[in-house]
């Protein structure tokens, strides 16, 4: 084996153990991030370098909070009940993507901020429904990366 092939290994076998630590070290805090019951009216997910589903079926959903890093996650609220008050969703997506799906009944009002990013929401229009329907505040945080928020008719 010549010097340079020797070297051209070295430096392989080095990046390719790198990028495995810095791996495993996303997937660990990526776990320690997440507080995610399917019942709990509360939940936090996050992802970094991976992805994650998680469906809801909370009774009475007060907030939730979605952070990916290089990485997805898709959040299915349709089978949870929101909160008569309302519910909050934050939403920060980071060189990500993450969709969203919510029942067609609900009142979706969505706050975009971030740069260098997308949100698509394809929700009930407000006019639509009735003035007693549940509501969900999202706002979401977009840097290179998308947020999609759907309804089930969509």
């Amino acid at each position: 084996m010549t010097r340079q092939t020797k070297t051209a290994c070295s430096i392989l076998l080095r990046l390719v153990l790198g990028v495995l630590l810095v791996s495993a070290v996303a997937r660990l805090l990526s776990k320690r991030l997440t507080e995610a019951d399917e019942a709990s009216d509360e939940f936090q997910i996050a992802t970094i370098i991976g992805g994650h589903e998680f469906d809801c079926r909370a009774a009475a959903l007060r907030s939730g909070s979605v952070l990916t890093v290089v990485g997805g996650a898709q959040v299915d609220l349709r089978q949870a009940g929101l909160d008569p008050a309302g519910a909050t969703l934050d939403i920060t997506a980071i060189v990500g993507g993450v969709q969203v799906l919510v029942s067609p009944g609900w009142d979706v009002q969505v706050d975009s901020r971030g740069k260098l990013g997308g949100v698509d929401t394809v929700v009930t229009e407000a006019a639509d429904l009735p003035a007693d329907a549940p509501r969900l505040q999202v706002t979401t945080n977009a840097w290179f990366g998308g947020v999609q928020i759907t309804s089930a008719e969509s």
